[in-house]
């Protein structure tokens, strides 16, 4: 830990950022955060920390700090230093309420956003196993969407795939994200809520007259063109 004296003397030497090279060290932190949100493991983790924090006290930044970052990004946006990427991330978020339990956000806005991101397409990239079953049906001929939103059902979404023709939804799951059982058969906190949200979604989508065909990570891994050419026949046949 660095003491005070330490610190001022740094700051007399390398300027206000006290080290001797800031963008250099700016770009090792940014590059050991980036690999360190790689793994779904510790992402996760960050994600219910916040979660208790706003259990707890009710916002997971302090007014202050909240103050701060506003001052910041203000500043940011009046100079142009905001970058494409970070646009896009902030406008995906839609809204996210720090406020303390009970906030409401006045309705006409949760429509807008409701309507803004139907639009949107979310990933913003497919993963592997998307593209290799996309690939699949490309093979096959058969027409279909990706990202599809699905507003028939309460709980309204972006499906994975829908294929119009056989009114079949693909959602494909990854392992840890979705809490596959036979890979995590004691998921998290997080892990156990997607697996709700999974269901109701089913369930909802079958009620509305979707046939829905789920695949896990490490199926697809391992699916060869054939192999799903047969689970497609008996899903839409309801064998």
């Amino acid at each position: 830990m660095v003491t005070k004296k330490a610190w001022i003397i740094r700051k007399e030497r390398y300027g206000k950022s006290g080290f001797k090279n800031p963008e250099e060290r700016k770009k090792k932190i940014s590059e050991n955060t980036k690999k360190a949100l790689a793994n779904p493991e510790i992402k996760a983790k960050i994600i219910i920390d916040r979660k208790r924090r706003k259990e707890k006290y009710g916002y997971i930044n302090s007014p202050e700090t909240r103050k701060k970052i506003s001052e910041i990004w203000k500043k940011k946006w009046a100079n142009g230093e905001v970058t494409r990427k970070q646009r896009t991330h902030i406008r995906g978020k839609g809204i996210n309420t720090q406020f303390k339990k009970g906030h409401k956000v006045p309705e006409k806005w949760r429509k807008a956003v409701r309507e803004s991101r139907a639009k949107q397409i979310f990933p913003m990239r497919d993963s592997s196993i998307e593209i290799k079953i996309q690939g699949f049906l490309q093979q096959l001929g058969i027409e279909h969407y990706t990202h599809f939103y699905i507003k028939e059902i309460k709980h309204s979404y972006q499906c994975d795939i829908l294929v119009p023709s056989m009114n079949l939804v693909v959602e494909v799951d990854g392992d840890w994200w979705h809490g596959n059982p036979i890979k995590f058969p004691s998921p998290n906190k997080m892990q156990m809520e997607q697996i709700e949200e999974d269901k109701i979604r089913t369930k909802e989508l079958i009620e509305k007259g979707f046939k829905v065909l789920r695949l896990w990570e490490f199926e697809i891994k391992a699916m060869k063109l054939n192999d799903f050419k047969n689970i497609l026949e008996v899903k839409t046949n309801g064998l």
